[in-house]
């Protein structure tokens, strides 16, 4: 990520300087929209566990937030994927793509709000989706229009634009994004290198999450006041336990079958998103449960250019694991958490080199290996 576009960009919606300085400080540069939908995310699959400090000890108790897990989603969604200019093409330039190339307007897009209520725009968030799939609400045959347009909020979103930083057509190499997030009264703009998914999925969550509700599907009451999370959309007034429901429509329930006009223009592949639930998953484990939440400052540098500013030992979640850090031995001392996996031989019957590290094979442990 190369870093905020500039002030200038700010000033569009009457921040402050110091206001503008605290999005230039903030390490993971992002819209309040898409980090308090990624913050809700986290609060569902790792809460705070206060119920488990008398049992377990307090290192049980912080959740994802506290590890600001939601820094984590970001950062590796918008590392998803690298765009190459030579791979882009102008629609009509050619007979049409090769196999090889994708349409430019397949990473462009402008979700504008700003004209709600107008005399002249048009009158809710559903309506501007529309326009922008260039769909009448008859063509969604299977989705009650009126409850999606009651349930349908991007929350402070005013404005969402990505396009391309410079002329691609004409050059070669990894392309560079332009993107901008406008709000009531702030503006992030960014110039990133690797497609910008996070910002996206979240516009497609809370879509996803106004069909869900208009479909009855949420087991509990919605909450509008968005205390928790303020500057989230639709899908942060689902409780906790309706998002990952919701979520979990996009892998097993059809949403994306059915609202595949709606999401298009949002995203480059709506087939995608499938796999994105499941990454959802997955990170969580993968940065809570390593050192992410020892890095401090260097989090969402590179990763060749993070360090520990926490002692090994010291780190929340080896904290709760008992690992104290890379140590000898620990490459095989370790067992499976759940009951009926794999019959480990004890580690003191095993013939290990002395020389053992993280990487290598041991033939014998977890199925063969």
């Amino acid at each position: 990520m190369k870093g905020i576009g500039g002030l200038a960009a700010l000033s569009m919606s009457g921040a402050t300087i110091a206001e503008a300085e605290d999005v230039l400080n903030d390490s993971v540069p992002s819209d309040p929209h898409t980090l308090d939908t990624y913050r809700s995310i986290v609060d569902a699959i790792v809460p705070r566990t206060p119920q488990l400090e008398s049992e377990l000890g307090p290192e049980h108790v912080p959740g994802g937030l506290d590890v600001e897990l939601e820094k984590f989603l970001v950062w590796d969604f918008n590392h998803f994927q690298e765009i190459r200019a030579e791979m882009v093409t102008e629609k009509g330039l050619l007979d049409g793509p090769s196999d090889a190339e994708m349409p430019l307007e397949m990473f462009e897009s402008v979700l504008d709000l700003t004209n709600l209520g107008g005399l002249l725009g048009p009158d809710s968030p559903l309506d501007v989706v529309l326009d922008l799939a260039d769909l009448d609400l008859g063509d969604l045959l299977d989705l009650d229009g009126d409850a999606l347009e009651e349930a349908l909020t991007f929350g402070p979103v005013e404005r969402y634009d990505i396009s391309f930083a410079d002329d691609v057509t004409s050059s070669s190499g990894p392309a560079e994004f332009e993107l901008l997030v406008e709000t009531a009264n702030e503006t992030t703009h960014q110039v990133v290198q690797n497609y910008p998914y996070a910002p996206a999925f979240t516009l497609v969550f809370d879509i996803v999450a106004a069909e869900f509700i208009a479909r009855g599907e949420n087991e509990d009451a919605i909450k509008r006041d968005r205390s928790k999370f303020p500057a989230g959309g639709t899908f942060v007034q689902l409780s906790p336990e309706d998002r990952l429901r919701c979520l979990w429509t996009i892998v097993d329930g059809s949403a994306i079958d059915r609202l595949d006009d709606l999401l298009s223009p949002l995203v480059p592949d709506v087939g995608i998103l499938k796999y994105v639930v499941m990454a959802v998953n997955g990170l969580h484990g993968f940065g809570y449960y390593t050192e992410w939440s020892g890095l401090g400052e260097t989090k969402t540098n590179n990763p060749t250019e993070r360090s520990l500013s926490t002692p090994a030992g010291e780190v929340q979640s080896r904290q709760q694991s008992g690992y104290p850090g890379p140590a000898d031995g620990y490459a095989a001392n370790w067992r499976h958490a759940v009951d009926g996996g794999f019959a480990d031989p004890d580690v003191e019957n095993l013939n290990l080199p002395s020389d053992l590290k993280g990487d290598d094979v041991i033939e014998g442990i977890g199925g063969g290996t």
